[in-house]
């Protein structure tokens, strides 16, 4: 069970499942398979009639050697002196294997044996050379019989043909592969930088004109990308002339009420006209802050994390004196809570964060913003006592215009926190919530410490 759950961690790690690697294995496996088959055909040849007779020629090159040897040991000596096998594997150099034959001289005497005792003699063939002498011998040798499949195969792998075959396979398959991959992935890294950003940057033209299905794919998302856009914007532009046109109404409407409440002051329906008033504003207010997050291009600046914290708590003091707050700057020097930023809407960030947790916490119950510093990030740490948020829905919590089932955000219009998560990833930095086991919601903000630019 270990190993199984091993085996799956290094396939995870080393990404087995990728495209690239299952292109490359293919390629190559093909081409294993192709060698294979190459070293098929060539082990069959040792079996045709050209292999007998190389076979045969191997024999009578063989024997005539010895006969030479033979008789020019007779002529200078007056006898052979036996050394014929070593003599023979050096001038053939094959290693030490020389063929088995039995060599008879004209007299039927024998003048050369390599392991031919146990060759029955009906699997013995017999051939005739001739010496210098123009003296006749014969040769007695073993039937051909085919090498072995797998040593034949495993001597052709080992070649140096092969090898390289091997090798350039492989190459090709990894070329074709990243050739296959590398604009996918570009692809893929284009649109989940357009779906972060919301920016669009123009696709490179050589992956446009390429003329195949992955320029057709890239001229799709192109395409796709560019009409997203135009709709986000148009979207955007909708959300943020129907905010401007509705505050003269709005405005008008204030009035009017105010007229009748000097006339009517205890005029309950009067009341509800200012209290639905009040809440449209804000809902108002809340879309232009959502679109000026969308299209302003702010210039950053240093910021002080934990002054300005302490601003919004002084704030959260006054709407909601029932609420105790805790701040815990970040330890260190003074250098250690400035960050680059735009203050503007990292307070709106924060305000919103903070004025969420204020809100939702039980009475007397404190909410603590604890502020940490490392080198590469600012960490905001916002907790509190309330009634928490149901794990599945706290992804769905930083949607626009989406409020939670239970009694979280029944009062207000859900883009509080939609506001906090755009203007935090407009900086680079990231959001995450969850809900501890003792109760309530805790809220993390990190901020690169140099701000999205340079970080």
């Amino acid at each position: 069970m270990a190993a199984g759950t091993t085996w799956k961690n290094i396939k995870k790690g080393l990404g087995f499942k990728r495209l690239f690697w299952r292109i490359f294995l293919t390629f190559w496996i093909a081409s294993l398979v192709v060698m294979a088959t190459t070293g098929y055909v060539l082990i069959n040849e040792y079996t045709s009639t050209e292999y007998n007779q190389r076979f045969f020629n191997d024999v009578t090159a063989q024997a005539e050697r010895i006969v030479w040897r033979y008789e020019h040991e007779v002529l200078v000596d007056g006898k052979a002196k036996r050394k014929i096998k070593e003599w023979i594997r050096q001038r053939e150099n094959r290693g030490g294997q020389l063929i088995p034959m039995l060599v008879y001289n004209a007299k039927g005497d024998s003048i050369y044996h390599y392991r031919m005792n146990k060759v029955p003699s009906e699997q013995r063939i017999e051939q005739h050379v001739y010496g210098p002498s123009n003296t006749r011998y014969t040769v007695l040798v073993r039937q051909p019989q085919a090498p072995r499949m797998y040593k034949q195969v495993l001597y052709r792998f080992q070649s140096i043909q092969f090898v390289l075959i091997f090798v350039a396979c492989a190459l090709v398959s990894a070329l074709l592969s990243w050739t296959i991959v590398k604009p996918i992935t570009y692809l893929g890294a284009f649109s989940r930088r357009y779906a972060n950003d919301q920016t669009i940057a123009p696709l490179p033209a050589p992956l446009l004109a390429r003329g195949d299905e992955l320029g057709d794919l890239a001229t799709d998302i192109n395409f796709m990308v560019g009409k997203t856009h135009e709709a986000a914007s148009a979207q955007q532009r909708l959300l943020h002339d129907v905010s401007h046109e509705l505050r003269a109404p709005l405005a008008r409407l204030q009035a009017s009420a105010a007229l009748i409440e000097q006339n009517q002051p205890d005029n309950r329906h009067v009341k509800q006209i200012h209290n639905d008033c009040h809440r449209i504003d804000q809902l108002i207010q809340q879309i232009l802050n959502f679109s000026t997050l969308e299209n302003a291009q702010p210039e950053e600046q240093v910021c002080d994390i934990a002054a300005l914290c302490e601003r919004i708590l002084d704030g959260m003091a006054i709407n909601y004196p029932g609420i105790p707050t805790v701040l815990t700057p970040p330890k260190g020097t003074q250098k250690q809570r400035l960050i680059r930023c735009y203050p503007e809407a990292i307070h709106q960030a924060l305000d919103n964060i903070i004025g969420n947790a204020c809100k939702y916490s039980d009475k007397g119950q404190p909410v603590s913003v604890a502020i940490e510093s490392t080198s590469a990030a600012m960490l905001i740490k916002v907790t509190d006592k309330g009634p928490g948020v149901d794990e599945k829905e706290i992804e769905k919590l930083m949607q626009p215009f989406y409020r939670a089932g239970n009694q979280m955000h029944t009062e207000g219009f859900g883009l509080g926190l939609s506001i906090a998560l755009k203007a935090i990833k407009k900086h680079g930095g990231s959001l995450t919530m969850q809900s501890p086991s003792e109760g309530g919601l805790c809220v993390e903000v990190s901020l690169p410490r140099h701000g999205k630019k340079n970080g």
